[in-house]
């Protein structure tokens, strides 16, 4: 009896042709409706059961013990993503995997995670011996340790026979034990030798770029100035240098470099940037790059710098683009404009 009303209700639903023309048209729109939700649905289910079914399976290769830079490389090789987690540890070196998960060897397929857990170093709890260090080489290994261990600043300097930036002395002493709390080192690093001297190199008579060039590669700091020349005097060259040519003078001593005004043109201009650039205890990788309006990059020079008053002469197109980097951190953007 049960199943005999279900088939008459069925019935209901189906078209039949005792309906009117809405009737029927309605339970027609209904089962293609339906119809065609059924179709999308089946479609869906049958492509993502296809897609995991051919997803590439690769092996999970072992990563243990290398570098970073290496273990990375031999993921991405077989398709395989990976997440990094960073932790001390006393038995491997910085920088390298400790653990990874999955373990080697485990299948896998395309696409899935590789968890690599790489070392931070070891955890220091006592103050190691710094001295004879070169406070740069101190300064990139505490970046690890710089919520325990920081350099005190400013740095007490003296004069040395050791070379410029060496560790001469430190507090607290080696095989201190390290508190709670960051503890700070207080150095004192060398100046190098006391009276040191140099021979400034000849500049006058060159155009002011090879001028500039050369000052750069003896590390000689310089200051540009402009005048227009004289009668008989070359137009573009240094015609004047302070100290004199030859003469002996103490390390960093700057030379002051008098350049007379290159001949104008329409296209190019002429002057000298000068900015005040952030001073630093020791001389360090400072370069100056031109940037064409076509956006092609070109390093003038490169030298060894302890900051303050710069100034550079250039001759260049309007719109170019002159800049200072300092450490290669860009620290002077200058377009240049008549």
């Amino acid at each position: 009896m049960l199943n005999l009303n279900w088939i008459s209700k069925f019935k209901k639903i189906l078209p039949d042709s005792g309906d009117d023309q809405n009737t029927r048209f309605f339970k027609i729109m209904i089962y293609v409706v339906t119809g065609l939700l059924l179709f999308m649905i089946l479609s869906c289910t049958l492509a993502f059961m296809i897609t995991l079914k051919g997803a590439e399976e690769v092996m999970i290769p072992d990563v243990t013990g290398i570098k970073l830079e290496d273990a990375l490389i031999a993921i991405q090789d077989r398709g395989l993503n990976s997440r990094i987690q960073l932790k001390y540890s006393a038995s491997q070196d910085k920088g390298y995997v400790i653990e990874q998960s999955p373990n080697p060897g485990t299948i896998k397929k395309v696409g899935n995670q590789i968890i690599l857990r790489v070392s931070r170093g070891a955890i220091i709890d006592e103050v190691e011996n710094y001295v004879g260090w070169h406070i740069r080489d101190l300064e990139t290994h505490l970046k690890s340790y710089e919520t325990i261990l920081k350099i005190n600043e400013p740095l007490m300097r003296v004069y040395s026979e050791r070379p410029e930036g060496t560790i001469l002395e430190q507090k607290p002493l080696p095989g201190t034990n390290i508190s709670s709390g960051v503890t700070e080192l207080f150095l004192v690093v060398s100046m190098g030798p006391q009276g040191k001297t140099y021979s400034v190199p000849v500049f006058e008579d060159l155009d002011f770029m090879t001028a500039m060039k050369k000052a750069a590669s003896s590390n000689t700091p310089f200051l540009f100035t402009q005048r227009d020349a004289k009668k008989d005097e070359k137009r573009g060259v240094v015609v004047e240098q302070n100290p004199g040519k030859e003469e002996n003078v103490p390390i960093e001593t700057i030379v002051q470099l008098i350049v007379t005004s290159p001949v104008p043109t329409d296209k190019k201009v002429f002057g000298i940037l000068k900015r005040t650039i952030p001073e630093q205890p020791v001389a360090v990788d400072t370069a100056f790059y031109i940037i064409s309006k076509e956006g092609i990059k070109e390093e003038v020079f490169r030298m060894k710098h302890k900051g303050g008053p710069f100034s550079i002469p250039y001759f260049e197109e309007e719109g170019t683009v002159l800049v200072i980097s300092v450490l290669d951190k860009d620290q002077v953007h200058f377009i240049v404009k008549r």
